[in-house]
């Protein structure tokens, strides 16, 4: 017979030994296979929270084995009680060998287990993964809005120059403006390195022969 533990770290070995065969063994169909070990210390838990008109509670463990802090104390105190039962519930959890989280059967741990492969070749996202994919994309929103902010910002400093502006308006806009407006287009068609005062003087030069040409489309060209 299996020297017992003190009763409380007995109880909680218990459980522990029991959470991977729940809620599935305390059906009555589960009854008639599985594990005999596990099923005999189930019955070994169930029979004396069922003596102590526990039943209830036997059942809350059975449907969340994560909720188990009464049963806990109630086989704490069995075990304290009663030596011969301590003794036996000692002798029930040793026939059942541990198992690792990732062979656990309860439904609230199957649910929340992190990236638990799913029918058809899929897999479960666990909560850090969406956590840290939100982060990320309202990173990327943030840096779109503030890009798009500060084109938008040159836009509206430029004199009113956009892509669709000829280039005649461009060459008669001051300085600064066709500045802004070359910066902000660049900009927006993935063009940064247009953003120079040789660029500014090269798509002046440009629209000097394409004066009905759109400043869109002669900046275009200069990023082929």
């Amino acid at each position: 017979m299996t020297t017992p533990e003190s009763p409380d770290t007995l109880a909680g070995t218990a459980i522990e030994r029991l959470t991977p065969y729940l809620p599935a063994i305390g059906t009555t169909a589960a009854g008639r296979g599985g594990d005999t070990a596990a099923r005999s210390l189930y019955e070994l838990v169930a029979a004396r929270l069922r003596a102590l008109g526990e039943a209830e509670a036997l059942a809350e463990f059975v449907r969340q084995p994560r909720n188990n802090s009464l049963v806990r104390r109630l086989l704490t105190t069995a075990a304290q009680d009663d030596p011969t039962y301590a003794a036996e519930l000692a002798d029930a959890v040793v026939a059942v060998p541990p198992q690792g989280p990732a062979t656990v059967t309860a439904d609230d741990t199957r649910t929340n287990s992190p990236d638990r492969p799913l029918p058809g070749g899929g897999r479960r996202l666990s909560r850090r993964t969406l956590l840290v994919a939100l982060a990320v994309l309202t990173v990327a929103v943030a840096v779109v809005c503030l890009v798009a902010r500060n084109i938008l910002g040159d836009l509206d400093d430029s004199g009113g120059l956009t892509s669709q502006s000829s280039c005649a308006d461009f060459r008669e806009a001051p300085r600064e403006d066709r500045t802004r407006a070359l910066r902000a287009i660049a900009l927006a068609r993935g063009l940064p390195e247009l953003d120079t005062p040789l660029a500014l003087t090269a798509v002046t030069q440009a629209c000097a022969a394409e004066p009905d040409s759109r400043l869109g489309d002669v900046v275009a060209r200069f990023g082929n």
